[in-house]
């Protein structure tokens, strides 16, 4: 490792798992790691963890509309360039797919500077943009994105992403090697936390309350219709509660139930702050995770894991076949319903608010796979393995 001086790592919004990642990697880089990001949280505090940890401030990522997103995208692509153009000698890069343009923007400046990168893929693009109507498979963007893709990736000194379903999908695109790492939490700082202990519950929820918990981006391609579906089937249930924690695209959607059912039996709250994650993900007795189809083999929600290190059962809204029901179906922390089917959300929510035998099981069994299979120390060291070994 002598030979590389520091690792620069480029992610707009780089959340606790890509900044747990730096200060990891700060440890193995003579130099250390700069981090450059526009996520509020690592901004605040990661520098103050680990001494070889620089967090630079860049552009952060705007949900508001399609617009916004493509044009903090852009501003964070100009900030990233300096950090190419006047890289230091023996600087390396790890990349992320946040935003979608970074890798292939990195690799045209390379050009002009050649530097060594590699790429971690969370969501594979264009495709994503594909499955939700965006951009056209066939279109001339799409076909010169995914050949632009091409050259991106096999320049790079290693490709690795945080799903096998993922990595089987890309290597039959491009022929390349990937390497897996699946997500992982820190169990240290995301754990059970009973109700009556929970200094925060009674900001969100009632003593009594069942909480059906969904935290995180509401995004396009998450199945919230049919949640707040559910939701509206189970109003006569008083004690059933479903708290929603985020921003994105179907946040309308959840306003707007709310609007028609005041008072009733769905809270939504905007993103809380990273240091009261334990308390507001320990507030769920189940906790929702969707994916929607066509996402089968492009992302794998990485809130999954910290629900499991908060000790919330699992209610999974995924097909078959995906990186989700895997972990679900495989693992007994929980249930999963096809997307589309609220009638069978409200079924088993229902079944699970009274059968507290088989919701015990499904929580303790969380907080154990986590324990012994995502925990941060786990994920890191694999980590550090391939890049050190790929990117010395």
């Amino acid at each position: 490792m002598n030979s590389t001086r520091r690792l620069v790592m480029l992610n707009q919004m780089a959340g606790p798992l890509f900044r747990q990642l730096a200060e990891g990697m700060a440890e193995i880089y003579p130099d250390g790691v700069k981090l450059v990001t526009g996520h509020p949280d690592a901004l605040v505090c990661s520098s103050k963890v680990n001494q070889k940890l620089q967090v630079v401030t860049a552009v952060p990522y705007n949900r508001r509309s399609y617009f916004h997103r493509f044009f903090s995208w852009i501003r964070y692509l100009l900030n990233a360039s300096g950090n190419i153009l006047f890289a230091k000698k023996g600087d390396v890069f790890l990349l992320a797919s946040n935003p979608p343009l970074l890798a292939p923007w990195i690799w045209l400046l390379c050009f002009i500077k050649p530097v060594r990168y590699a790429v971690l893929i969370y969501d594979i693009y264009p495709d994503v943009l594909e499955e939700l109507k965006i951009l056209d498979r066939h279109s001339f963007v799409a076909r010169s994105w995914r050949a632009l893709n091409r050259k991106v990736y096999r320049r790079a000194k290693v490709l690795i992403t945080i799903g096998y379903r993922m990595a089987s999908r890309m290597e039959r695109q491009f022929g390349i090697p990937v390497e897996v790492v699946h997500p992982w939490v820190d169990i240290h700082k995301i754990i059970p936390i009973a109700r009556d202990k929970n200094p925060h519950a009674t900001k969100f929820i009632n003593q009594d309350d069942f909480v059906v918990l969904y935290s995180g981006n509401l995004g396009a391609s998450h199945d919230i219709d049919s949640i707040l579906s559910a939701a509206e089937i189970l109003r006569p249930h008083k004690t059933i509660r479903f708290i929603f924690f985020g921003d994105g695209e179907k946040r309308n959607a959840v306003e707007s139930y709310i609007q028609r059912f005041p008072n009733q039996n769905v809270r939504l709250f905007p993103f809380q702050p990273e240091g009261l994650l334990s308390y507001t993900l320990s507030l769920a007795d189940v906790s929702l995770v969707t994916l929607d189809k066509g996402m089968e083999d492009l992302m794998v929600p990485s809130k999954f894991f910290s629900y499991l290190a908060a000790g919330s059962a699992i209610l999974g809204i995924a097909h078959d076949n995906s990186e989700l029901s895997n972990l679900i179906d495989s693992q007994g922390c929980g249930i999963r319903v096809p997307p589309g089917c609220p009638d069978k959300l409200a079924k088993i929510l229902l079944m699970m608010s009274k059968d507290t035998k088989v919701l015990n099981n499904f929580k303790r069994q969380a907080r154990v796979l986590a324990e012994l299979k995502y925990a941060k120390e786990v994920g890191v060291k694999s980590f550090k393995k391939i890049i050190a070994s790929q990117l010395a």
